[in-house]
């Protein structure tokens, strides 16, 4: 199975655990981002560690609601974060601090491509 349908079929599952486990504070316009990584050989201990914290790291942030990291089983390279946001523009606000700090800069140094990145929205 290709990269692409594998990721179209993770996509759909996330979605679909989201509705079923959406959290009851978050408001209508939330938004769930999804995004696919694939770490380098020399990248994924560091990049791992990352997404282990990626809840603690973010929960200061304003709108950030809940985080998810899953690892793919048969290539653990790979990961898919789902992200739950207030807001897409509170998101976005949170995207511009950490591309001009410089993180996001330095997570796409451990990857051997740009992320894929989606918004989604409950139905």
């Amino acid at each position: 199975m290709k990269i692409e349908s594998i990721f179209s079929v993770m996509t759909v599952l996330l979605i679909a655990l989201s509705a079923c486990t959406a959290e009851p504070s978050a408001p209508d316009e939330a938004v769930t981002l999804i995004i696919r990584f694939e770490a380098s050989e020399q990248g994924v201990e560091e990049f791992a560690q990352i997404m282990d914290g990626v809840s603690d790291a973010m929960a200061a942030e304003p709108g950030f609601v809940s985080a998810k990291v899953f690892r793919d089983i048969d290539e653990p390279n790979v990961f898919v974060l789902e992200e739950v946001w207030a807001t897409k523009e509170l998101h976005q606000d949170h995207f511009t601090r950490i591309n001009q700090s410089g993180d996001w800069s330095h997570i796409n140094s451990l990857l051997i491509e740009k992320p894929e990145m989606g918004y989604f929205r409950s139905m």
